[in-house]
């Protein structure tokens, strides 16, 4: 399952939007994966995703913080549950769940659809309205 990077994605923040692109290129990796998804590759793209996200969303919630978004809770349960989300499908991975894969990029594609084209995009409108900077902060 392809994820095809579409305005639909774009939030009108250049910074979050290369990380967004980046996140993307990281699940379609998945789908070039050989046929054995207990590979070393599949273990290596889940690690790879998970510390770029707590790097992503780190700045997402260092702005939200900046500009007092009133939606903060929200964005980061949203947060929260991805990342335990990305903690089951390591455990998969290393027990070996069939179907992995395609668990993955199916939850994965729902995510970012829900994710980043609605909620971050609520967020950058906020933050862009109220005082944010078009960088995040450092």
């Amino acid at each position: 399952m392809h994820i095809e990077w579409t305005k639909v994605f774009e939030t009108g923040h250049a910074e979050i939007d290369r990380e967004h692109k980046a996140i993307v290129d990281i699940i379609n990796r998945l789908e070039d994966m050989p046929e054995d998804e207990y590979s070393e590759d599949v273990g290596d793209i889940l690690c790879q995703l998970t510390e770029y996200v707590i790097v992503h969303f780190g700045r997402e919630e260092q702005m939200m913080l900046r500009v007092r978004y009133p939606d903060y809770d929200a964005h980061m349960l949203s947060h929260c549950q991805f990342f335990a989300h990305l903690t089951r499908f390591t455990y998969g991975f290393e027990t070996r769940q069939t179907g992995l894969s395609r668990d993955i990029q199916e939850y994965l594609a729902g995510w970012l659809v829900e994710h980043e084209a609605i909620e971050d995009a609520a967020f950058i409108r906020y933050w862009l309205a109220y005082g944010g900077a078009s960088a995040p902060p450092d």
